[in-house]
């Protein structure tokens, strides 16, 4: 623990997994002391309700006094909620937040979660009905999942407190994790899925979609592999490879689709909109909402407009003319060392190393600019915000990363060094994803059995003033941690990856492979990153994965268009058409991609968004609610009759 009030908070990822190895061990016991004894200890049974009652920690300034801690307190008591103000010393003020169930019911009922009834449709929860929503075998404390209740305080707490955030007095707030439920998303290497549901239970929806895509994408990969293998083993057909990513392209995220809409139905998220609640970053001025009447934040779309299109898309379309610039450089830089040192020089391999170092380089600084450039524009909802920022990223990513691969091929139109070119990009983005994802879990694994006697003890003179020892601990260790901002570089790397893989296949067979390698390991060390490295973080809900999707369907058809090109390229296709239609060979380029096209539809019309069962039941919702309706109108007449 800290020495003094000079010490900084510490950030040590070691210590922090020590203790929690120490917790998880006593909670263990105690659990199991309970189940075979029936009873245990009454200081270590009140330590173990209490530490797991607590659901917000909030953490003060050194800058806020006595005064600011209690005031905050106050406000927040006056929402039922229940509050523990510990001043440890003039650098450590904690509060915990945490709510009686009644009090947890009454807030999901205001925030209008959807819940499964006992009929077996989704309806918004009701706190006067709760017995409608108590499926077989399922208790009241278990309505309510384990991302909803700090999201439910929180959505009420932090509108009363949020002067105080902008004076300086908070320094942070977050929900504390569940050392036991953490136990569930260990790498067990018996288990064939990912825990999607007790992901989503936990992280919320937004981030369960995101495990569920990439556990749904890196099955989807299986295909492709093994077609590669196919392909180099016996030099198929290039109208066939382009016949087959069509088809596996369109399916894949055509049946995505259908598995996002039956995680969304069960989660409760399928019908948001973008009359959802503001995102907490939205500025404007309180006015009454034309379909509530509640008093809700305002901001002329005419400026947001004029943002977008005065600043940020002139903003976004030099960057990337200086992508496409640095690309074609390259190639000149490339031939200087060819001129100079030869063909056979290992010099030339530099050129294009450096260039796929840049690469990543300036896609973290692009998304930076994106990110800011989107924060000025005041969107209104979180998926509004999101899916401009993603546009903006996505143009900047196509040509900063696939610009030069597409001038090999189209305008050198050397096949040979567009395979080189192509691989030797994707090792390295690889290579790089790899370093950026193991980098600091790996060096905590490989320092753990060093830690053994690392773990100090709090200082007595401190105990006085700590209610809960083992969660004043918890709370120390994880505020040091790093805070988990969103699923958006996660999503930014399989989209790349995705792009690697499939916009010149045809050159480039065993880039499946590589990916799926990847993806194996990498969505172990994702799990990882976010039960160790980083703070718990509010759920967020989200419908589907958003803008991605676009993204993913927009290199879905680049694809199409590029391995296209890359057939009508090799010279015997060019002299077949030459040869049967010499007067507009091009003409056959342009059928075959529209047949192709065709296909996709075809595909796409085929294979519907939702599957049935979610239709009957989003069918079935608007049933009962149309009958209650009639029923309370009915209710309405008796009453003005008697």
């Amino acid at each position: 623990m800290s020495e003094d009030a000079k010490s900084p908070r510490t950030r040590n990822i070691i210590e922090n997994q020590l203790f929690r190895r120490q917790r998880s061990l006593k909670l263990e016991a105690l659990q199991k002391q309970r189940s075979q004894y029936g009873t245990i200890d009454v200081a270590d049974d009140e330590e173990a309700e209490t530490f797991g009652k607590t659901y917000i920690v909030i953490i003060f300034t050194e800058k806020a006094k006595l005064r600011h801690c209690q005031d905050v307190e106050k406000i927040i008591q006056e929402f039922d909620i229940q509050t523990t103000l510990e001043i440890v010393s003039k650098t450590e003020k904690y509060l915990y937040l945490s709510a009686s169930l009644d009090t947890l019911l009454r807030l999901a009922d205001a925030a209008e979660l959807e819940k499964m009834t006992t009929t077996g449709s989704m309806q918004k929860f009701n706190h006067g009905c709760v017995s409608d929503f108590l499926l077989p075998g399922m208790t009241k404390e278990q309505i309510l999942h384990y991302c909803e209740t700090p999201v439910l305080i929180k959505d009420v707490v932090e509108p009363a407190i949020r002067s105080y955030i902008q004076k300086g007095y908070i320094e942070d707030m977050f929900p504390l994790h569940d050392i036991l439920y953490l136990d569930r998303f260990k790498l067990d290497l018996k288990r064939t899925t990912l825990p999607i549901e007790d992901i989503r239970n936990y992280f919320g929806s937004s981030i369960g979609l995101y495990f569920g895509f990439i556990e749904f994408y890196t099955k989807a990969l299986v295909f492709p592999a093994l077609f590669g293998i196919l392909q180099c083993i016996m030099e198929l057909n290039l109208s066939l490879v382009c016949s087959f990513y069509v088809v596996w392209t369109t399916i894949f995220l055509e049946l995505w689709k259908r598995r996002c809409a039956g995680y969304s139905y069960r989660w409760g998220t399928i019908e948001m909109s973008s009359l959802d609640k503001p995102r907490a970053a939205y500025q404007g001025q309180l006015k009454p909402d034309p379909i509530t009447g509640k008093m809700t934040l305002h901001y002329p779309m005419r400026y947001t407009y004029l943002q977008m299109y005065c600043i940020s898309y002139p903003v976004v379309l030099g960057c990337v003319v200086a992508a496409g610039w640095f690309a074609l450089y390259q190639f000149q830089i490339e031939a200087e060392v060819l001129a100079d040192f030869g063909a056979d020089s290992w010099l030339l391999y530099i050129p294009v190393i450096v260039q796929s170092v840049l690469i990543a380089i300036f896609s973290w600084a692009y998304e930076k600019l994106a990110t800011f450039l989107t924060n000025l524009e005041n969107h209104r909802t979180r998926s509004q915000y999101e899916r401009h920022r993603v546009n903006k990223l996505m143009l900047f990513e196509i040509v900063n990363n696939f610009f030069s691969q597409f001038y090999i091929a189209f305008v050198l139109q050397d096949l040979k060094q567009l395979k080189y070119q192509l691989m030797m990009q994707l090792l390295i983005f690889q290579l790089l994803c790899i370093a950026q994802e193991i980098g600091i879990p790996l060096m905590a694994v490989l320092r753990q059995k060093y830690a053994k006697y690392r773990h100090k003890e709090v200082q007595p003179e401190k105990l006085s003033a700590i209610s809960n020892k083992p969660r004043y601990e918890q709370a120390f260790y994880e505020s040091g941690l790093d805070a988990y901002h969103s699923t958006y570089e996660d999503y930014l790397q399989v989209c790349i990856q995705f792009g690697y893989v499939v916009l010149f296949a045809a050159v480039a067979p065993f880039a499946a492979i590589g990916a799926l390698i990847n993806n194996v390991f990498a969505v172990h060390i994702d799990m990882f990153k976010l039960c160790n490295i980083f703070k718990r973080p509010f759920a967020r809900r989200a419908k589907n994965i958003g803008a991605w999707q676009l993204a993913f369907e927009l290199l879905s058809v680049m694809s199409l268009l590029s391995n296209c090109g890359l057939l009508f390229l090799q010279p015997n296709v060019k002299q077949f058409f030459s040869h049967w239609v010499p007067s507009i060979p091009d003409l056959s380029f342009v059928i075959f991609e529209h047949l192709l096209l065709g296909l996709k539809f075809i595909i796409h019309k085929v294979i519907h968004e939702r599957p049935r069962w979610v239709r009957i039941g989003l069918l079935k919702a608007d049933f009962e609610t149309s009958q209650a309706l009639k029923q309370l109108k009915k209710f309405k007449a008796a009453n003005k009759m008697a």
